[in-house]
């Protein structure tokens, strides 16, 4: 398998795995629609001060935004081969061992590049909608929700 295919299919897993979670889980509905109603200080009491607001036509909005980053340390790759150029063992002329020529021959063992490390950002925004200054209603939007 190439290193491109191995990165693409590491990509894939990853997109997977966060894709199949639910969103939002049932313990985020539940504490979103608990706020239905409440009023903008009891928003910033239970979340702190938002990230970002708007006002519009009466409305308000007050957007939370949660930014992660993921890391995957990649992995190193080892390979096997014969009659390659590597360092040897065995009998034989300079580096090398066993029948063979300049740096070596027979069965050899060495490291290749593997998977390299991937980082992957997310992003999820909770916007709560507030009237008169009453919640009536919220979003989450982004990859990270």
């Amino acid at each position: 398998m190439t290193l491109a295919k191995k990165t693409q299919l590491l990509f894939l897993m990853s997109f997977l795995t966060l894709s199949a979670c639910d969103i939002p889980t049932v313990q985020q509905k539940q504490v979103l629609n608990s706020m239905v109603g409440k009023s903008e200080v009891d928003i910033v009491r239970e979340f702190g001060v938002p990230s970002k607001s708007y006002q519009a036509q009466g409305h308000s909005f007050l957007a939370y935004i949660d930014n992660e980053t993921q890391y995957s340390p990649g992995s190193i790759g080892m390979g096997y081969g014969w009659d390659s150029y590597g360092w040897g063992g065995g009998p034989g002329w300079g580096w090398g061992g066993g029948p063979g020529w300049g740096w070596g021959g027979g069965p050899g063992m060495g490291w290749s590049g593997g998977i390299p490390p991937t980082y992957y950002n997310t992003s999820c925004q909770t916007t709560f909608e507030l009237v008169n200054d009453r919640v009536i209603g919220w979003t989450m939007r982004g990859n990270g929700c």
